[in-house]
């Protein structure tokens, strides 16, 4: 039996991530080509300036919404959306993922919904067969453009409607937006049962704009809200009824803040959360932009936040259980992943550099959390 690091038996175990931007996952060759193809003056530098990898180089922190603005200018036919979901999903596949569930942002783009959601459909099938990696769509709205316009994505997604098309989001700057100014977009797809998710309390916004994500609109789940842990009383509230967050280990949660990696473990929100028994879900947000992938964002949770390796199961489980796969499919993927990770964690070799005795402790998807006691 063949022995395995431990970034080896993450990339092996099965993986979902439904926290993932389509446009984050842009390669930085593809914002080159597409460039190129449309004629727009782009230096190297200028394009290596929106991609976290780079940014020392080039003393630029562009990155973020900024990079998301650009390159919707940059896409501008259908096909340019089908490259990108083929090259998310062929960079997904290669770390161990199997589900993705990937925000775009509709009324960022001059091009017809239909004529995108048609092509992004298109090549969902076509990675499915080539990598058998299932992909599916969260159309969200852009919170710096007006609510109106919000109502008009969802009017165009009931239109066109298609199954791999599953609810909406919501992200972009939410400093004058809260998502309550959101509610009618929201009312509209939930009557016509699309699922509902937000990005609240992301850049150290204050956690109300977690409770009315929750309270008001009636979101299934929250993406980041890392907020919530200046409410101790809501955030045991919400860890008792399971809401789920999706979390980025390896990003910031505050706007231009890129906190180094050996301040995470202590200044990151992510540990408290979890400490209080919240149901969180570990994402990637923008692969390229944000120089990760999905192995690294679990890896961080063990390395750096101190999580002991089964509790990778549970977030696994937890993924699934958070997603919006059918009920079915979440039962039959539960118990043939939990299997997988069993065999794989047989041939793990891993010496944790976090003591046992202080190792956080995260088991079974009601999210019940320990740190271990000395042996």
């Amino acid at each position: 039996m063949t022995a395995l690091s431990l970034i080896q038996f993450i990339n092996k175990m099965p993986k979902a991530d439904i926290h993932y931007h389509l446009l984050g996952g842009v390669r930085m060759q593809t914002m080159i080509d597409l460039a190129d193809r449309y004629d727009v003056v782009l230096s190297e530098l200028d394009v290596k300036s929106y991609y976290r990898a780079y940014q020392q180089e080039t003393g630029s922190t562009k990155g973020g919404i900024a990079a998301l603005t650009l390159l919707y200018t940059l896409m501008r036919q259908p096909e340019d959306y089908a490259r990108v979901l083929l090259e998310v999903a062929e960079d997904a596949h290669q770390c161990g993922v199997q589900y993705i569930e990937t925000f775009w942002n509709p009324s960022d783009t001059e091009l017809n919904y239909s004529d995108v959601n048609q092509a992004l459909v298109m090549a969902i099938d076509q990675a499915k067969l080539q990598w058998d990696i299932v992909v599916r769509l969260i159309p969200s709205i852009n919170r710096e453009k007006s609510p109106e316009e919000a109502v008009t994505m969802v009017e165009a997604m009931i239109e066109h409607s298609h199954p791999y098309v599953l609810g909406i989001g919501i992200d972009y700057k939410e400093h004058n937006a809260p998502v309550e100014h959101f509610w009618k977009a929201y009312r509209l797809a939930q009557s016509h049962g699309y699922k509902l998710t937000a990005h609240c309390s992301e850049f150290g916004l204050h956690w109300r704009n977690v409770e009315t994500g929750i309270e008001l609109i009636g979101v299934d789940r929250i993406d980041h809200g890392y907020s919530i842990i200046d409410n101790p009383e809501l955030m045991h509230k919400y860890a008792q009824k399971q809401i789920p967050f999706t979390v980025v280990p390896s990003n910031t949660y505050f706007l231009n803040q890129w906190p180094n990696p050996q301040d995470w473990s202590n200044n990151h929100p992510i540990k408290e959360m979890a400490l209080a028994g919240l149901n969180i879900i570990p994402c990637t947000d923008d692969w390229h932009m944000h120089n990760t992938d999905t192995t690294n964002c679990y890896r961080i949770m063990v390395e750096e936040f101190g999580f002991d390796v089964l509790s990778l199961k549970t977030f696994m489980v937890n993924s699934l259980h958070a997603s919006w796969l059918p009920p079915e499919t979440i039962t039959s993927l539960v118990k043939q992943w939990s299997q997988e990770f069993d065999k794989l964690y047989q041939q793990l070799n891993f010496t944790p550099l976090i003591p046992v005795s202080q190792q956080i402790v995260y088991r079974s998807v009601t999210a019940n959390l320990s740190v271990k006691d000395k042996e």
